[in-house]
């Protein structure tokens, strides 16, 4: 028997509907049985209500700070590789900006774990601790290793202890309107990533870079401690002997979820690191490089956005392989091709609103095939794989760059970028493949095989 034949697929909206008027009726025995040491609240709350927009938007406003980190480390990455550290190869000088994201996705499999077990506000603390010592330590590195260990290893594991609870919080309390509260959480990660790119670049051109790694330590930690107090979960967790879900790990959605994320990663965040640096050698300047991720973000704090309404139209597996499909499209041939700054603007414009799709829907995804109290959990999990696929890409980008591209243009870099965006690409059309015909299956008896092949082709999933 296969993986895929030893476990169903999850619940489908209509079931997961019913399994939440069951546990509506059910939550006086679940009070009695969930610690108020162990979870954020005793009882199950309606999902669907205003109240939900208020954690939601608490994930957003954090989701600047977590994710702002990374979409603006284009900034010091260009400083650094071009004005700091000139001497230093660009491989070395990735690690900082790869661990960021490697850690804060790589460790959520056992902060996500341990987000359900001790609860949400209590690891968003640690999170918030871990983060502002990082900038502080590192506004005080010297050399690069200190600040491989201060602003790459620390923050990516202090992020790893905020966005635990980030991802599972949207979901879990919205049914009908999944995708886009998903959606305008994750905007977040833009809009930080907005004001993070110009607010950095202005600090480095007026104060210095220790000074603006002091400023932003700040700020994360008086923000961020106000909005983990607004971090309510609307399901207990389920209480349970051991720390991870490995139930999950048995099921061929999970590791097809999770093959998905590593390829997309791997590519992902070539254009982010890279475009000040594509910039200077077209003539442009630093602010030119500035400017660009200010227009990548922008664009991705609106496709973020459309990507949960479009998804909740159309299906998130549908939209996630278009989305995926036409990043390439753009990619290779705006960036590849650019002969001027000109056509970089687009491209960052274009890549931004269409490539973090990802971002948005995968939770989604997760939170319609696996239970809710277990969601942290199981994003956890799979977003180890996307960890090792960012550690993977931007150092094999770096090397690239380095000995194939001798750091005089970015062909090679671009290439591999955009095979793994497709590779990804076509784990998403067989993992809807493999749902549909999980689906179809318990739909034989009662519906016609043409009837059921037109629906594997069109059908909203």
């Amino acid at each position: 028997m296969s993986i895929a034949d030893s476990a169903s697929i999850g619940p489908e909206p209509g079931a997961e509907k019913a399994s939440e008027k069951q546990s509506s009726t059910s939550s006086t025995s679940l009070e009695s049985t969930t610690s108020p040491n162990t979870h954020d609240q005793k009882t199950i709350r309606p999902a669907d209500t205003p109240f939900g927009w208020i954690p939601t938007l608490a994930v957003m406003v954090n989701y600047m700070f977590i994710f702002g980190a990374s979409n603006s480390y284009g900034v010091f990455s260009t400083y650094y590789l071009n004005e700091k550290f000139v001497g230093t190869s660009a491989t070395t000088l990735s690690w900082i900006g790869t661990l960021i994201t490697s850690l804060m996705l790589g460790c959520n499999i056992g902060t996500g774990a341990l987000a359900d077990k001790i609860g949400y506000r209590p690891t968003a603390y640690i999170g918030t601790a871990l983060c502002t010592a990082a900038y502080i330590l590192a506004s005080f590195a010297k050399e690069v290793w200190q600040l491989i260990l201060s602003q790459g290893v620390l923050f990516g594991i202090g992020a790893s202890f905020l966005i635990a609870p980030s991802l599972s919080i949207p979901p879990q309390w919205f049914n009908k309107y999944r995708g886009l509260a998903s959606g305008v959480a994750v905007a977040g990660s833009s809009f930080g990533g907005l004001w993070f790119t110009a607010a950095t670049q202005a600090m480095i051109d007026n104060l210095g870079s220790p000074w603006a790694l002091r400023i932003l330590g700040i700020l994360t930690f008086a923000v961020t401690s106000l909005m983990n107090l607004l971090y309510f979960r609307r399901v207990p967790a389920r209480p349970r002997k051991t720390l991870f879900e490995l139930k999950a790990a048995k099921r061929l959605v999970f590791w097809l979820i999770s093959l998905e994320a590593c390829a997309m990663y791997t590519g992902y965040w070539a254009l982010t690191f890279y475009i000040g640096t594509t910039a200077r050698q077209l003539g442009g300047t630093m602010q030119d490089g500035s400017n660009l991720l200010l227009v990548l973000n922008a664009g991705s704090a609106v496709g973020r956005i459309l990507a949960g309404v479009v998804a909740d139209k159309f299906g998130n597996m549908n939209t996630l392989f278009v989305s995926l499909v036409l990043t390439v499209v753009i990619e290779m041939p705006l960036w590849m091709k650019a002969q001027s700054i000109g056509p970089l603007y687009a491209l960052c414009a274009l890549y931004g609103m269409i490539s973090p799709t990802f971002i948005s829907i995968n939770p989604v995804i997760v939170s319609t095939q696996f239970d809710t109290d277990v969601l942290a959990s199981v994003m956890g999990m799979t977003n180890l794989f996307a960890g090792l696929g960012v550690l993977a890409g931007n150092l094999s980008q770096g090397a690239i760059f380095d000995k194939y591209d001798h750091r005089e243009q970015f062909t090679n870099t671009i290439i591999f970028s955009a095979m793994f965006i497709l590779f990804s690409a076509i784990v998403v059309f067989f993992m809807r493949i493999h749902v549909l015909r999980k689906q179809a299956s318990s739909a034989e008896t009662t519906t016609s095989k043409p009837n059921i092949i037109a629906s594997m082709l069109f059908k909203k999933i």
